[in-house]
């Protein structure tokens, strides 16, 4: 799988505590293992989940969550390939789930 990280994306994790950053490397390196978009939705650690009402500004696709820990999120959407594009990170499960 073709991974894409945002600059938002990045500097959130730059911004994070050490046990988060190594959190998100393998939640990367899990991402780039895999073949196509369904490992991705059947992965029982990630737990890839649609974000009904919610579509990235930037693009128009359809943004989903995929857990990196227990209380950290990576907001991201999928491309064509299959690519995944890393948006953002929210360390703090229940800010996640509120509306941007």
């Amino acid at each position: 799988m073709r991974i894409e990280i945002r600059p938002e994306f990045d500097e959130e994790v730059m911004a994070s505590e050490l046990p988060i950053r190594k959190a998100v490397a393998k939640t990367v390196m899990v991402l780039q293992g895999m073949e196509n978009i369904s490992s991705l939705i059947n992965h029982p650690g990630l737990n890839f989940e649609k974000l009904h009402g919610f579509i990235d500004p930037e693009t128009g696709d359809q943004l989903y969550f995929i857990r990196v820990t227990k209380s950290a999120r990576a907001l991201t959407c999928l491309l064509n390939g299959p690519t995944i594009v890393l948006v953002s990170l929210y360390t703090e499960r229940d800010k996640a789930y509120r509306k941007r």
